[in-house]
């Protein structure tokens, strides 16, 4: 074995990404919530960049001039208080209210009450120590060392905790808590015994064997079950959450006479510009080298991201375009009637390379008149052993097992091969495992557990 050295030459071709298409990269693949606060920041980096409201409420369209000015579209897609005008009391206006807490619930209730001091900052003490579900984890002796508080006085708030709303907080475990709730049912000793005793042949809906078990007719116990359904095992959970912030679409899709309309999300899109003041000084000899050489660089920085974000706005409205095309059935009947589609498909329609298309709708939502989607949901080619025809998108399937299901006989319910059956008679060829898949995605449960008994 010997090691030589030897010098040589070698042509080779290297793709070689500048920042200016990098950036355009990144700025492609952010949602719009994103992209603004991306532009915030650049403003405050770049002194040369100006970032001013929107100027017209209008989205960027493929229509005619006069189409843009149906008002019907403008008040659906602004919902409520935006009327274009007064953007910033239509903002103060949608801002969710402030999140009310399981402890200033319960301060609440206390307040209307006749509790002593002492013994009501106790309750919202034990109650700062309840868990997500609004149940008590540990025991009263193991809080009152942790909050250094005597256990007799924790005992005393624990009763008072327990006949406040919502009925069934501070219980010890789930199936205490719906008791708690069940107190004033003429059946308490029956739901008390189903809960201790008979939950697991519940959970398989072994409704024949547990009625057997407690003696009970099969119609009475589906009465029970029913009544049942209304206790919260989780009583204090509405509280753990937090409000939900409104999704933006960052694009829109409607039919206007069978024709396929799309828009961008462009009336909240501020509007970037250059600072002409700066702009001026870079280009003044009077103005110191150093200064102008760093205006320079800022300058060619700001006009970049402008065109990053302009060449954004029209591939995502060219995508979205595509897409919406392709899917237009869905429009016309809901998910039922989704394609299977692939971003290649898109890519070579518009002649982007595939890479584009991903970033194009990646993190992207639409907005149609069937519900708010994300533009991913629309690509699932190859899924479903079928033509390409509507019906046989991974969505559509999945909605007519949903259908299929619902209109089922509950006695007889479908099995998994059933339900390859009846795709089949619509057309729709798939797997069985392909269906349990689906339906498990769904939250439907199997057959046997969807069964209803006959009480008769």
């Amino acid at each position: 074995m010997s090691l030589d050295i030897r010098l040589g030459q070698r042509q080779e071709q290297r793709a070689a990404l500048l920042p200016q298409m990098l950036q355009s990269i990144e700025v492609l693949q952010l949602a719009t919530e994103d992209l603004l606060q991306f532009l915030e920041q650049e403003v405050e980096a770049n002194e040369t960049l100006e970032l001013r409201p929107a100027s017209a409420p209008e989205p960027e369209m493929n229509q005619a001039p006069a189409e843009r000015e149906d008002s019907s579209w403008e008040e659906w897609r602004r919902g409520p208080a935006g009327d274009g005008e007064d953007k910033k009391q239509a903002f103060l206006e949608n801002v969710p209210a402030g999140e009310t807490t399981l402890v200033d619930f319960v301060g609440q209730q206390l307040a209307f009450r006749s509790v002593p001091p002492v013994l009501a900052s106790a309750v919202l003490a034990l109650t700062a120590h309840l868990d997500d579900r609004g149940l008590l984890p540990f025991s009263i002796e193991t809080l009152a060392k942790e909050v250094d508080m005597a256990a007799e006085l924790l005992h005393e708030a624990h009763d008072v905790l327990r006949t406040l709303e919502p009925c069934g907080i501070g219980a010890f475990d789930p199936v205490e808590a719906m008791l708690l709730q069940a107190q004033d049912d003429p059946d308490l000793d029956s739901i008390e015994q189903l809960l201790h005793s008979h939950l697991e042949a519940l959970s398989r809906n072994k409704l024949p064997e547990v009625a057997r078990a407690m003696d009970l007719p099969l119609e009475e116990l589906h009465a029970l079950l029913l009544r049942m359904r209304e206790l919260n095992p989780h009583p204090g959970a509405e509280f753990s959450g937090r409000p939900g912030v409104p999704l933006r679409p960052d694009a829109y899709a409607w039919l206007r006479d069978g024709v396929v309309q799309t828009a961008l999300d462009d009336a909240w899109m501020p509007d970037l510009r250059i600072n002409t003041e700066y702009e001026t000084m870079a280009g003044d000899g009077t103005t110191p080298r150093e200064v102008r050489d760093y205006l320079r660089r800022k300058l060619r920085s700001a006009r970049d991201l402008i065109e990053a974000v302009h060449n954004r706005q029209h591939t995502m409205l060219r995508v979205v375009q595509a897409v919406m095309r392709e899917q237009a059935a869905f429009l016309a009947k809901g998910r039922i009637a989704i394609r299977p589609l692939r971003m290649s498909e898109i890519a070579d329609r518009l002649e982007m390379h595939t890479s584009t298309v991903s970033r194009a709708i990646a993190g992207k939502h639409v907005q149609t008149d069937r519900g708010v989607f994300r533009l991913r949901d629309f690509f699932d080619g190859g899924r479903i052993d079928a033509e390409p025809a509507a019906g046989q998108g991974r969505m559509a399937v999945a909605q007519q097992i949903a259908d299929i299901v619902a209109a089922e006989d509950k006695q007889t319910p479908l099995s998994d091969d059933d339900l390859v059956a009846a795709l089949a008679g619509r057309g729709v060829q798939a797997a069985r495992r392909t269906i349990t898949k689906y339906r498990k995605e769904l939250g439907i449960p199997s057959s046997y557990l969807r069964r209803r008994f006959d009480p008769s």
